[in-house]
C-alpha cells in the first residue's frame, strides 16, 4: 500500500516515483469507519512503474493537477532552496 489516513488533514503525495508491484491497484489500504477521510488527501502525479495504474484507486485518491506539483516540492513546503544544496 502507498499508506493510510492516520490523523485529521493529513497529506501523503507520491510524486514522479517507481512504484513497484507490491503495491496493491487499490493503492491505499483499506479503512472502515470514517475517521479522518474527509479532510485526508492522498495524490499521485506521473508515478512509474507496475504499481502505478490508478484506475484501481480508493475513491479518495486524486491526481495531482499539474500547476500544483510545485506546492510539494522542498522548496514550497520547506524553504528547501534556501538549505538544501542543489544537484547538477
Amino acid at each position: 500500500y502507498l499508506g493510510r489516513p492516520w490523523k485529521e488533514y493529513s497529506r501523503t503525495v507520491f510524486i514522479e516515483c517507481n512504484l513497484e508491484a507490491l503495491i496493491t491497484p487499490q493503492g491505499w489500504m483499506p479503512w472502515s469507519g470514517d475517521f479522518a477521510l474527509k479532510t485526508l488527501y492522498y495524490g499521485e502525479f506521473k508515478n512509474t512503474g507496475s504499481g502505478s495504474e490508478r484506475s484501481s484507486r480508493v475513491s479518495r485518491s486524486s491526481e495531482v493537477p499539474a500547476e500544483h506539483v510545485d506546492t510539494y516540492s522542498v522548496k514550497s513546503f520547506i524553504q528547501g532552496d534556501e538549505w538544501i544544496p542543489t544537484s547538477s
